[in-house]
């Protein structure tokens, strides 16, 4: 009330964009703040900072005459070449242009594409579900988090179809309570979907079926005071460039903001869990929540190093962060990354207020003085802690402030050797050893499986990253798969050629006086004088090559153990041998 009372005090500040010409502007070169803006007196907007460091003002009113975004919107992702921006309401009650809970726009352009003002509405068409996150699950479909469970998103028809059972309100209406089932972060790791729920915990979907297939609930704890057992409460999530997932923890789910200091640390695959315990005696804050009314909060990780940062919290709420901090996994090492008490001028910074930049590994943090004061900035912070820029903004009441970064880069696929399989045996392939994107994780990067063209003769399947191939009928023959990377929406297909049995390429193959083994980690290739040989290990990577001089020649490997395919040459005549260095 206290706020809001002051804000209402202010209503003279200029809420005036910078006016803009009238070309088109393409959103690529820098990065996009998505902004509450002022509550009670218009709608949400975005605003973007060239990497110039130039300020364009509210782009989605800009790009779109006559349109607005809804109230307080909070979050916002690119996806597919689209901007999903989401709000918790289509209207603040003091615009007068009704917006919307879900805006799609051309993340290039900003052209608004599609405005959904109603998520989920109850049988007289009221609404039943405001609007809190988004993730895009694949090309075909995403997930729109709310207040009231997780519903999905068609992307070809842009409609929003079903909840997902079990991720909702349990209470009679369906929607009951509009801060008890709120959904909030949601991550996608291969074949599963990680969503944040308020009240019940981590919510683990089948990103295929759209099924719920396992919950995991908050630690406990016991309240003296009560005198029972109580539950703690889950505040976010991250998946950090190691692959697993990092869970941080509320003092319980009133949504009070209280903390407690460790971290849940989550294998995507086993979904087994380690606790890390957050070091509050060396100065390391608490990571913050938000489940009032769910805002995503400073927690993220970088795509460049295995750390994740945060916005730490220490006795204050936690929409007035001062400090951000670090933990390297790797080293297993806590650091206090920035501390804004150091500038002139009291800045502290807003509950969403940072991000890491996917390619410079910079920090981007939103900055204000009190609620009472309608002044902001963008800093750009490096990795060391090193204040790199400031960019003042016009005077407005813009909070809270999430940065969004472009998505400017395809995943690139290596070309995959092909696969040589035993008759009756298997083959497994790690795919995250083949692809790359230069603003993404390889993690992140989701696999499936397109075709198999050649069913009866080898099984073909994609699990947890992880290309499969078995053998059928034990017999020999050639075939292909073709494996969809897909990064943040972006498709590359890769068809990769399969073949069954020793000798089953249509190259010519000698006899068999050719002698290649291997043995307390020598290769011994004997009766192959002036061939050309290769080794190849079980992900097909060329490891080794040589010319053959003699013909009892010998060569230490310095090898893994494992097994490896050889491939000697001369001419037309070419010997296939699988060896085991024990």
């Amino acid at each position: 009330m206290k706020k809001i009372f002051s804000l209402l005090l202010l209503m003279s500040v200029s809420i005036i964009a910078v006016c803009q010409d009238n070309k088109e502007t393409e959103y690529t070169d820098g990065t996009f703040i998505v902004n509450e803006d002022w509550y009670g007196h218009q709608n949400s907007t975005i605003n973007f900072i060239t990497n110039g460091g130039e300020w364009i003002y509210r782009i989605f009113q800009k790009e779109n005459p006559g349109k607005e975004l809804g109230c307080t919107s909070q979050y916002g992702t690119i996806y597919g070449g689209k901007f999903y921006v989401v709000s918790k309401q289509e209207k603040d009650p003091g615009a007068k242009i009704t917006g919307s809970r879900l805006a799609v726009c051309n993340a290039k352009t900003m052209k608004c594409l599609k405005e959904i003002q109603k998520i989920a509405t109850d049988d007289k068409g009221e609404s039943i579900a405001d609007g809190r996150s988004f993730l895009g699950v694949n090309e075909k479909k995403g997930y729109v988090g709310t207040s009231n469970g997780i519903w999905v998103y068609d992307m070809e028809t842009m409609t929003i179809g079903k909840q997902i059972k079990g991720t909702g309100n349990p209470n009679g209406s369906g929607y009951g309570k509009l801060y008890y089932a709120q959904i909030g972060t949601m991550v996608r790791t291969e074949d599963y979907v990680f969503a944040i729920h308020q009240n019940d915990g981590l919510k683990i979907i089948d990103a295929d079926a759209d099924t719920l297939i396992k919950t995991v609930a908050p630690p406990t704890y016991y309240d003296e005071k009560k005198k029972k057992t109580r539950s703690r409460g889950f505040g976010s999530i991250v998946q950090s460039k190691d692959g697993n997932l990092w869970i941080s923890v509320a003092y319980d789910v009133s949504g009070n903001g209280a903390t407690v200091p460790y971290l849940i640390k989550m294998n995507p695959y086993t979904f087994a869990t380690d606790t890390l315990h957050i070091p509050n005696d060396k100065g390391i804050e608490d990571v913050p929540n938000s489940w009032y009314a769910w805002t995503a909060d400073g927690f993220c990780a970088s795509t460049q190093e295995n750390k994740i940062y945060w916005l730490g919290q220490n006795g204050n709420s936690w929409f007035k962060g001062r400090r951000i901090f670090c933990y390297d996994i790797d080293k297993n090492e806590f650091s206090k990354v920035y501390d804004f008490e150091k500038l002139p001028g009291k800045w502290i910074m807003y509950g969403t207020g940072f991000r890491i930049h996917p390619i410079t590994d910079e920090l981007y943090c939103f900055m204000f003085h009190e609620f009472q004061d309608p002044t902001h900035q963008l800093a750009r912070i490096s990795k060391k802690g090193e204040m790199l820029a400031t960019y003042p903004m016009i005077k407005n009441y813009w909070f809270p402030a999430l940065p969004v970064f472009p998505d400017n880069f395809d995943p690139e696929v290596k070309d995959i050797p092909t696969i040589n399989c035993d008759k009756g045996g298997s083959y497994t392939l790690k795919l995250n050893d083949w692809v790359s994107d230069k603003d993404n994780m390889n993690v992140s990067i989701v696999k499936t499986l397109v075709e198999n063209s050649a069913p009866t003769l080898f099984s073909a399947t994609v699990k947890n990253g992880k290309l499969i191939i078995k053998s059928l009928n034990n017999k020999d023959g050639v075939g292909s798969v073709t494996v969809r990377f897909n990064s943040n929406g972006k498709i590359v297909d890769k068809k990769i050629a399969v073949k069954i049995g020793i000798g089953t390429d249509t190259d010519n193959i000698s006899n068999d006086s050719h002698n290649i083994y291997m043995h307390d980690n020598t290769l011994f290739v004997e009766n192959c004088l002036n061939y050309h040989v290769a080794v190849y290990d079980v992900y097909g990577r060329k490891v080794a090559d040589m010319q053959i001089t003699s013909d009892k020649y010998h060569r230490n490997m310095d090898l893994p153990q494992g097994i490896y395919i050889i491939r000697a040459s001369k001419g037309a005549n070419i010997v296939t041998k699988k060896v085991i260095n024990k």
